[in-house]
């Protein structure tokens, strides 16, 4: 962590890349987020924060297809703005570059990227969104009782990130007390106008994409209270009352991918995180067996695939 912009209580945090998704855990702003990662390959997260008073923002990039789930800042607003060619689905919520994606304090977040990704979240307080002079909008924005997306109006948005580029400069350019205070109010403005550009009310549709959210979103709940038991997939339909076919489609909405390797991808992040911090008291073969993994050879492939290394690799690095 360095002091940024040569201003008390001012951070940046310089640009930091994961490649390991248990390290990006509580890494965004005031959150706690669990990740999972959808498609085999080596992971690369790039992840830069600055704070300014009660501002933070974080920009970010992900190379890979993950899902995540979690709770958000408890006490400031989240905003998310995506860069061109973003595609993700956030609480049901399909999500690209002209949209905004609005959480109310320490809401579930829950979804999928699926495309090489980048973004900028805003997490911001509450007064921010108090002072919106559209009576009906602020209503609508402080109930909601999920994440939300909004279109702005294109200009609008096209200000709000020059807003956030003026504020995102290199580090060695440093920021005197006064000019920070004068960034940080064009950064309000320009989010006060994109909000206040939009047409309706930010309201929740029961759509067929926000249908198959909550069916996905119960049906994983299910699967990671049960993660240590053999769940099938006609026993997690029955438990919803779905079809197999609906179940498959919801899950492909909401997650980006089938329930049976939603849950294989959930037990193989169990296992890895259990070898990770076990310290030499346990074996691969016990948290294999403890997960259902029964064929080693086939379980050693799949770990390999998920995560590019062997599950006794990352056994001897921790007893290391």
């Amino acid at each position: 962590m360095s002091e940024g912009f040569g201003i008390p209580g001012n951070q940046y945090h310089p640009r930091v890349r994961y490649h390991d998704l248990d390290e990006v855990n509580h890494a965004v702003s005031g959150a706690n987020l669990e990740f999972v990662q959808l498609k085999p390959g080596n992971l690369n997260i790039a992840l830069e924060q600055m704070s300014l008073g009660d501002l933070s923002i974080d920009l970010g990039s992900i190379n890979l297809p993950i899902s995540l789930r979690g709770e958000l800042d408890p006490r400031r607003f989240s905003i998310g703005a995506f860069t061109s060619g973003a595609k993700a689905t956030w609480n049901g919520n399909p999500v690209d570059d002209s949209k905004l994606l609005f959480c109310r304090q320490g809401q579930e977040m829950s979804g999928y990227a699926s495309t090489i990704y980048g973004w900028v979240s805003l997490v911001i307080p509450p007064k921010w969104i108090e002072s919106i002079e559209n009576t009906t909008l602020r209503t609508n924005l402080t109930q909601l009782t999920s994440c939300t997306c909004i279109r702005p109006d294109p200009e609008r948005l096209k200000d709000l990130w020059q807003a956030i580029a003026n504020i995102v400069r290199p580090a060695e350019i440093p920021l005197d007390t006064l000019a920070a205070d004068w960034l940080v109010t064009d950064l309000r403005n320009a989010l006060g106008a994109a909000l206040s550009s939009v047409d309706a009310p930010p309201a929740k549709v029961m759509s067929q994409t926000w249908g198959h959210f909550i069916i996905a979103k119960r049906a994983e709940d299910y699967m990671r209270e049960r993660i240590t038991e053999p769940v099938s997939i006609d026993e997690l339909c029955a438990a919803m009352h779905a079809s197999r076919r609906y179940l498959e489609y919801a899950f492909a909405d909401a997650f980006g991918t089938s329930p049976s390797r939603y849950l294989r991808l959930m037990r193989l992040h169990q296992v890895r995180s259990r070898l990770k911090v076990s310290d030499g008291r346990t074996t691969v073969t016990n948290e294999a067996l403890r997960l259902g993994f029964n064929h080693p050879s086939l379980f050693a492939t799949q770990y390999k695939n998920a995560f590019g290394e062997s599950p006794s690799v990352t056994l001897a690095r921790s007893t290391a």
